[in-house]
């Protein structure tokens, strides 16, 4: 029987973690179907389930662009671009949708807990944004020198 791995035991955890929120979630939402937090925490719920899975797909192994390559008794590749691109947006997602579900829950007005979770998220994505700009004109003023 083959031991579980530290990425094992993440890929399992991420999954259940993302089962017992979407189970208390739907709970809430059988007694107010109008809770708009509780279907926020189901798509929470889903988020982290799905980033759990793909977090099973990546892979230490050799590069290779043949997705189904795999190693004894390892889940089969796929490519590490397609993973780290879900990935990424699972994390967009879960970070979106528990500061909104959370700030709902709190009452917090419809407005303010919007704002804020479009505010988290998209301060990060601006980040990346202007990064990859300057790296751009960076190299443009290399190859023009």
């Amino acid at each position: 029987m083959p031991r579980i791995t530290l990425p094992g035991w993440i890929t399992i955890i991420a999954v259940l973690g993302g089962l017992a929120i979407d189970c208390f979630a739907v709970s809430v939402i059988v007694r107010d179907p109008s809770s708009d937090g509780a279907w926020a925490a189901v798509v929470l719920g889903l988020s982290i389930v799905l980033w759990g899975v793909a977090f099973a797909y990546l892979d230490d192994g050799p590069d290779t662009d043949e997705p189904g390559t795999t190693a004894v008794g390892s889940v089969p590749r796929m490519h590490r671009d397609r993973a780290h691109r879900l990935l990424s947006t699972a994390l967009t997602v879960m970070v979106f949708t528990a500061i909104y579900a959370g700030t709902r829950w709190q009452q917090v007005p419809v407005g303010w807990a919007l704002g804020g979770a479009v505010i988290a998220t998209g301060l990060p994505m601006l980040n990346r944004a202007l990064d990859r700009r300057i790296a751009r004109n960076e190299q443009a003023e290399g190859a023009a020198d």
